[in-house]
């Protein structure tokens, strides 16, 4: 079975979803180049357009190769959109750190290349974009260790892009069915505040943002265009408001942050803020995170997956975003994720945004795992009923 064919059409027909008269940039690092052109001749000969393939070495655009369809006729008329497609860089990236966690905190760029630094959250999403990663020599040895090879990842990572399905495309529009169901049973909650336990010992009281809806990993523009940022699909998120949260929470993973790594974490929280923590490795890293500004000490967002994934087998962390926030239930401290809001274009910056919603606003976005076989989520709904979404890390709704 070819799963790297299987994957670009995944990649073209699932991910980025694209469309004939669109104009199509593939940026990509060196190790995964020759992936990166074949993609873009199978892609033009969907546009019918150009397909541009950006070398992108040390963090700097380089070299541009243009790709155009061969077995059709190309398009004569101006393209109707952008789209953007990034390879990953999980085969060229320095993945250890020299630099010391005090000054990568200071630096915004330092804090991007950790995964700590909060996201754009006004920007318009004008062009479908996504960030995905290809199974490499390099990825597969820092994942499964030195003897491993490329050949092992495709095969391991194969049910995670569902390759090893007869009909992948069709298995990707059933797991979208499932999740946007999901998201509908919980966006007709009229939930009051969630509480979540589990088997590692949290216990937690937490509310989601007025205005704001449960979202999947599918995000569309103004005119119904669909896409997905980043693959897999598994998680289901909400806005947490940052005054209510209450309880302890003991994180069931070591997490990345600031270059080093944080192992079994105990954080209470009191009216949304970290009043105390503790950790068996990393709470200087807390330390330092927790300094970096007022909503760092705050809840951002909460995302739910199922227990058991095949992700969550492999490791407890990939360096690429799609499978860091899709392997595990995870609270966010620092920023949320702004797109949960609806009518997002009445914020003139970040300050009124957090103002006149309750989100939490901070530089720092720090992921903790608090999934288990054990978790349970609960909601609590206004006319004084209850209703259960999780139980035994599975979803019941």
């Amino acid at each position: 079975m070819n799963y790297q064919e299987r994957y670009m059409e995944i990649l073209l027909r699932v991910a980025i979803n694209i469309q004939q008269g669109e104009s199509l940039s593939i940026n990509t690092n060196p190790g995964t180049l020759e992936f990166a052109k074949d993609l873009a001749q199978l892609a033009s000969e969907t546009t019918l357009q150009p397909v541009h393939v950006v070398l992108v070495d040390q963090g700097k655009p380089g070299d541009v190769v243009t790709f155009t369809p061969i077995e059709h006729e190309q398009l004569s008329s101006t393209p109707i959109r952008a789209a953007l497609l990034r390879l990953d860089d999980t085969e060229d990236r320095q993945w250890d750190f020299t630099i010391g966690p005090q000054q990568m905190a200071t630096d915004m760029s330092l804090l991007q290349r950790a995964g700590n630094l909060a996201p754009p959250q006004l920007d318009k999403q004008v062009a479908p974009w996504s960030i995905v990663a290809v199974p490499g020599p390099n990825w597969a040895k820092r994942l499964l260790g030195k003897q491993a090879t490329e050949a092992q990842l495709w095969e391991l990572l194969s049910p995670v892009f569902k390759l090893d399905s007869e009909d992948p495309q069709q298995a990707w529009r059933e797991h979208v069915s499932m999740i946007d169901h999901r998201l509908a049973v919980l966006n007709r909650l009229d939930a009051e505040s969630f509480e979540i336990s589990t088997t590692a010992g949290t216990r937690l009281i937490l509310s989601s943002v007025e205005g704001s809806r449960w979202r999947g990993g599918v995000r569309k523009l103004d005119d119904g265009r669909a896409f997905i940022p980043h693959l897999p699909l598994d998680r289901v998120s909400m806005l947490v408001e940052r005054t209510i949260t209450n309880g302890v929470v003991h994180t069931t993973k070591p997490f990345p942050l600031l270059g080093g790594y944080v192992e079994h974490a105990v954080l209470e929280f009191h009216n949304g803020s970290v009043v105390s923590f503790d950790a068996d490795k990393g709470k200087d890293l807390l330390e330092i995170a927790f300094s970096i500004d007022a909503g760092a000490r705050k809840l951002g967002e909460c995302s739910l997956v199922e227990h058991g994934s095949t992700l969550a087998e492999i490791s407890h962390t990939f360096g690429y975003r799609g499978f860091d926030e899709n392997f595990l239930s995870t609270l966010t401290l620092g920023m949320g994720e702004a797109y949960h809001l609806e009518a997002l274009d009445r914020y003139s910056d970040e300050e009124e945004l957090q103002e006149q919603t309750g989100c939490n606003v901070s530089t720092l976005r720090m992921r903790i795992p608090i999934g288990d076989s054990g978790l349970c989520v609960g909601a609590q709904l206004f006319d004084g009923s209850s209703e259960i979404i999780m139980q035994n890390g599975q979803f019941i709704i």
